[in-house]
């Protein structure tokens, strides 16, 4: 049976004015501006201590706590018993989102694509929706995890933190900051979609890639185009324009972890395919700033051991929709 909740309001209107007023007065501020949290907090408390009803004690503890960053000074007016206090969860890191849709396209790479491996087999692959990070994690974000849990930050190379991609990390710390997120990493699959976002040429920038538009070893370009400028360093997340989808950097600047284990592509159609079950390595795609342009191609595969941070190896985050 459910206790009926009662308050006497004559009581309750008279205790509610003393109390206003006397906060009123002693903060020096006027009775008719007062906040509504001010209000609200006397009405969950007034007549506390003297209700016998156990349904009202509950609803007003577990009520009061939305007001508790005031509490304190409440408490010492009105002297009422202090509210249990409310745990502080760390905060998130803010993170840019970019909706991917779901559909179907063929991964890998046709024979004829100058650069291809023989690891990049041709086959289709359809996928539901999902949600990309818009930019790779930066150093300020995986900062925050590292203050909330205790983990030691990772070395910048001297370069800068803040809005330049996390380095150094390894598979492991990406997938341990995902978790913390309430996401994960992209398969290889969710990548190399949101890289294409739509493209089926060797980049999501057409037949070639220059300086302009990737951070990436300019030594080595692509086929036989011109050389261009070896940066040596990563750059800040978003320094070049994005691609058809809203993604920033999927080619060039950081190799991005992905989930799978690599191994052999199957040559069959798949549907939201996960890689191996078991391996050695965890794949990376995407290229770095210190990568050949034919390594930046959105085909590219690359892979190194969990447990292993490099300093051109970052990552981005993936959550459903």
């Amino acid at each position: 049976m459910v206790e009926e909740i009662v308050l006497k309001s004559e009581t309750f209107d008279d205790q509610k004015k003393k109390w206003l007023r006397k906060y009123s007065e002693a903060e020096g501020v006027n009775f008719n501006e007062l906040n509504k949290d001010l209000t609200d907090f006397f009405e969950l408390y007034s007549d506390f201590q003297k209700t016998q009803s156990a349904a009202l004690q509950r609803v007003l503890e577990n009520q009061a706590k939305a007001c508790y960053i005031t509490e304190v000074l409440y408490r010492k007016l009105i002297n009422i018993k202090p509210v249990k206090s409310v745990p502080q969860l760390p905060v998130r890191p803010y993170i840019e989102w970019v909706d991917i849709p779901g559909g179907s396209f063929m991964m890998g790479s046709p024979e004829t694509e100058v650069g291809r491996s023989a690891d990049e087999v041709l086959h289709q692959v359809t996928l539901s929706g999902f949600k990309m990070s818009k930019y790779a994690i930066t150093f300020d974000q995986y900062d925050q995890f590292c203050e909330a849990t205790g983990r030691q930050k990772p070395f910048d190379e001297g370069w800068g933190r803040v809005n330049r991609p996390v380095i150094n990390v390894s598979w492991y710390d990406a997938t341990a900051f995902g978790e913390w997120m309430g996401c994960r990493l992209p398969t290889e699959a969710e990548w190399e979609f949101a890289c294409r976002a739509g493209t089926t040429s060797p980049f999501n920038t057409g037949n070639n890639l220059t300086i302009a538009e990737a951070n990436y070893n300019g030594n080595y370009p692509y086929s036989k185009n011109i050389k261009g400028e070896y940066r040596e360093k990563t750059m800040t997340v978003g320094s070049f324009a994005p691609n058809t989808w809203g993604l920033y950097d999927m080619q060039g600047n950081v190799s991005e972890l992905c989930n799978d284990w690599f191994g052999d592509y199957s040559t069959m159609a798949q549907t939201n395919p996960k890689g191996p079950t078991s391996g050695s390595f965890r794949v990376a795609r995407g290229g770095s700033w210190d990568c050949l342009a034919d390594y930046c191609r959105s085909a590219s595969r690359n892979y190194g051991p969990p447990d292993a941070p490099i300093l051109i190896v970052g990552f981005r985050l993936v959550s459903p929709k």
